[in-house]
């Protein structure tokens, strides 16, 4: 079990080190080369910096918010720079339906070319039902579907985040991601085990939870479940307060209306470890997959696509 040490110094994202082991000459991009693309980095040259040795291949996996806004510089390092081949977005339908069709300068919404976009929303129906409409009172949930027929998808969604997500809480809504979105999870491992589709990046509006409990889940599967590779892990999930820092103003103008706290505008102290402590009630990271559909053979490809030693 993870045991956190106050006295622990993380390395500084000042830090110039870089160990780019893949052969291919892409770049290793971080959320500074960045204008519109927020909370952006290359998950294995975040592993080589906090390790202080090379770890994991650079220039493969990237996390990041959204990639609406991307301006055309963004999109040349995404496209020229990083070559991504695919894009998995965490975001549910809803959100997506709120994407506005231009940028705020008039410019049409980004597309990052020659890269396949996988749409795995982490919310399923089965977390839906069970995570989130069983909390509700009868009341409540006979008024979610007079909203459903009337079409008011948007009020559901305040409704339910009001009611249901923020009493929750991150860690609450990590707990319920572990336990109901099981085929997702799955689709996203087949992704990351395939070494066809790499470069690969993922990404959910503010690149901070839901991505987060994706990279933790593949870097414990490839890393181990040791003090140390928790804390690596816990390095790069908090590393999003920092990629965050400039879009503040806009995500609370944003979570306003959902009755969101200022608690969830940052990536929470203890939720990597209280996360790892779910899996490891479930038999530890193997036991885990293995339970909703990711093999052994998965999890050994996903190691030799994305590990310096397998």
């Amino acid at each position: 079990m993870f045991i956190p040490n106050n006295h622990f110094e993380y390395p500084k994202m000042t830090d110039e080190t870089n160990f780019n082991s893949t052969e291919s000459s892409t770049a290793s991009l971080g959320y500074r080369d960045l204008t519109a693309v927020h909370n952006c980095r290359d998950v294995g040259a975040t592993m080589n910096r906090f390790f202080g040795k090379p770890v994991m291949k650079e220039g493969l996996f990237f996390r990041s918010g959204r990639l609406d806004f991307a301006t055309p510089a963004d999109l040349e390092l995404l496209t020229g720079s990083t070559r991504l081949k695919s894009i998995i977005d965490l975001r549910t339908k809803t959100e997506l339906e709120r994407v506005p069709s231009k940028t705020p300068d008039g410019h049409p919404i980004a597309v990052v070319s020659g890269a396949t976009v996988y749409l795995i929303p982490y919310i399923n129906d089965e977390y839906t039902k069970k995570a989130l409409l069983s909390k509700l009172s009868w009341p409540r949930f006979i008024q979610i579907i007079i909203y459903h027929f009337l079409g008011f998808q948007n009020a559901i969604a305040v409704l339910i985040s009001r009611l249901v997500i923020v009493p929750l809480g991150l860690r609450g809504i990590a707990r319920e991601c572990v336990k109901w979105l099981g085929p997702e999870i799955k689709q996203t491992f087949d992704i990351f085990s395939d070494e066809n589709k790499y470069p690969t990046l993922i990404h959910c509006t503010q690149g901070k939870d839901r991505t987060g409990l994706a990279t933790l889940l593949i870097l414990l599967a490839i890393l181990g479940e040791t003090d140390a590779d928790v804390k690596a892990i816990d390095y790069d999930y908090m590393l999003s307060n920092e990629g965050l820092s400039k879009l503040r103003d806009e995500m609370k103008k944003e979570m306003a209306p959902f009755g969101f706290p200022d608690d969830f505008l940052f990536a929470e102290e203890g939720w990597v470890e209280a996360t790892v402590e779910l899996i490891e009630e479930r038999g530890g990271i193997e036991k885990y997959l293995a339970s909703v559909g990711v093999t052994g053979d998965d999890i050994k490809k996903l190691r030799e696509n994305l590990l310096i030693k397998p």
